[in-house]
């Protein structure tokens, strides 16, 4: 069920406790690249030193030319002096931005791999009750966001902690009134960055919903547009799209709302205090006020308290820029960790039985919810038996081969091989699988065959290829089985892209061999070409084919048949 906007708000903003879940497992992910933040954080402090170093030496140097009239010959210390510091703060900015980006690249390739572990782990029956598009935004867009949080934010906590008390205890035997000041407009800037940017993590998480949404919805129409075409409804699909963008555009300009109106507020009050400055030294060097140490105020020091009020502000006001960065990282961190949260259905029953039957299904039930699939099934499957799986569209054949290859448990009995409990890990080394219709990626049909086992030498993907049929039909091509193939087989054939299926099967060299439909919409004169092949390639494998097909279930010596869940032959 996916939230509304409504609700969204309100789990988000009412349920603080998530919101500290989130902050916690960045905290986590922040220990990894700890050392680097730390780093970037002393840069960024000796960057502030010499923004010290700079004014005083500005202050100096302007007081020495405009009021002292000193030669030019006393003022190349000073100015030497000046240049090192603008060559250094260069230096500075320059190493802060790198090491803050490394952390910022290491967290997100950190957070991309347990994502994809998670994928893994969950298994394709639980990865396809989730759109596609929306699963590839939180991926890539969403754990982008947490990028600037690492790179950026935290570095500048660390910064906003040291530079601004170090600029304070400098100016405060310089002018104690300017450093008063300092100390007390200091602090409103981090608590009205807070007041403004309190709604900043929900709109960011509403933002990445939308997101999500608008990724998976148009992914879905762009993978169905022939269907779209063919009944037309592309120009009425344009529509909601089009009214989904809009939806995005909102919540993206309502992330930009927060954001320009905390920095107006932040603005406005660091003008306020540099213009409290400003009007004090001026008035003070004109004689006009008496007030602390105005009266003793000389040209340099009064510039360069003003020199250094604007950069006393700056920490701060990057800290409040960077906020919503941390907003933006809590709004993806809760898309994150709803996927990384999710606790895959496993059997961990160790039961073990004697080893009778390579394959056996003890009592084994399945059902989704209400709805049964699978009932009491009892089923043994020796090694080397040739099997057709037979039954009507939503027999439970499909899922049998899902509780076979370990992507589902079953609700009740057990699925053994080799008389111990099947798990993914076991299904993966034991069990090759080709699907009705295979998955080609965009590559060689080589890299393709060697998908299987990528540290096969070209020897076997050669022999493997050959053995399925591939090179019957590669031979011909431009480059041969290194030939450029499009996404899903585009340019090949159904059976050209089954052939190539077959193959990757054969190069992992697995005990048992599950297909599923392998000669669906395939002419009568491929159906028997293939499985010749099949028959070839598998005939020391066991072999378990799913089928409606009657010219395949006669050439199995067995068969299974399964009605409305319930095993009849």
């Amino acid at each position: 069920m996916q939230l509304t906007e409504i609700d969204n708000q309100n789990s988000f903003d009412n349920n603080k406790a998530r919101e500290k879940i989130c902050a916690r497992w960045l905290k986590e992910q922040g220990k990894s690249v700890h050392k680097l933040i730390l780093l970037a954080a002393s840069i960024g402090i000796i960057n502030g030193v010499a923004v010290i170093v700079q004014a005083a030496a500005l202050a100096f140097l302007l007081q020495a030319i405009i009021i002292d009239q000193l030669p030019w010959a006393a003022l190349i210390k000073p100015l030497l002096l000046l240049s090192g510091v603008f060559v250094l703060r260069s230096l500075c900015i320059y190493g802060h931005q790198i090491l803050g980006f490394e952390a910022g690249a290491q967290v997100r390739a950190s957070v991309r791999r347990q994502l994809l572990d998670q994928f893994l782990i969950l298994g394709p029956s639980e990865i396809k009750q989730h759109q596609s598009g929306s699963l590839s935004a939180v991926t890539l867009e969403q754990v982008d966001a947490l990028e600037n949080y690492f790179s950026r934010y935290l570095p500048q906590q660390i910064i906003v902690g040291i530079v601004p008390l170090l600029m304070i205890m400098v100016v405060m035997p310089v002018n104690w009134v300017v450093g008063l000041i300092f100390l007390l407009t200091g602090p409103l800037i981090p608590v009205f960055m807070a007041l403004v940017g309190m709604g900043a993590a929900s709109a960011n998480r509403s933002q990445f919903l939308a997101m999500a949404r608008m990724s998976g919805y148009f992914l879905d129409r762009l993978q169905g547009l022939t269907t779209l075409k063919l009944f037309g409804q592309a120009s009425s699909e344009l529509i909601a799209i089009n009214q989904i963008a809009d939806g995005f555009r909102e919540k993206t300009m309502a992330v930009l709302k927060i954001a320009f109106l905390s920095s107006a507020v932040l603005e406005f009050f660091s003008a306020v205090a540099v213009a409290l400055v400003a009007v004090y030294v001026g008035l003070g060097l004109l004689g006009q006020i008496h007030f602390g140490p105005a009266d003793h105020i000389g040209f340099s020091e009064a510039l360069f308290v003003l020199l250094l009020a604007p950069e006393f502000f700056m920490p701060l006001k990057q800290l409040a820029i960077n906020y919503h960065d941390r907003a933006a990282a809590l709004g993806a961190t809760d898309a994150i960790l709803t996927i990384l949260e999710k606790i895959p259905a496993t059997n961990t029953d160790g039961r073990s039985s004697h080893k009778t039957s390579l394959i056996e299904f003890d009592s084994v039930s399945k059902s989704y919810g209400q709805r049964q699939v699978l009932t009491a099934i009892k089923l043994h499957i020796a090694a080397g038996e040739k099997i057709a799986l037979i039954g009507e569209s939503g027999a439970g054949k499909t899922t049998i081969f899902n509780l076979l290859l370990g992507f589902e448990p079953p609700t009740a009995g057990h699925v053994l091989l080799n008389g111990l409990s099947l798990n993914r890990e076991s299904a993966a080394k034991a069990i090759a699988w080709v699907g009705q219709n295979a998955y080609i990626f965009h590559g060689s049909i080589k890299d393709n065959i060697a998908l299987a086992d990528p540290d096969a030498s070209e020897q076997r993907i050669n022999n493997a290829a050959q053995a399925a049929g591939v090179t019957e039909f590669s031979a011909q091509l431009p480059d041969g089985l290194l030939t450029q193939i499009g996404e899903r087989g585009y340019g090949l054939s159904g059976g050209q892209v089954q052939r190539i299926a077959l193959a990757r099967a054969f190069l992992k060299n697995a005990d048992i061999i599950l297909l599923d439909e392998p000669t669906a919409n395939l002419d009568s004169a491929n159906k028997t070409e293939l499985l010749a092949v099949i028959d070839q390639l598998f005939k020391d494998k066991t072999l378990v084919i799913a089928t409606h097909d009657p010219l395949v279930i006669n050439r199995m010596a067995k068969k299974i048949v399964l009605q409305q869940g319930r095993l009849l032959l």
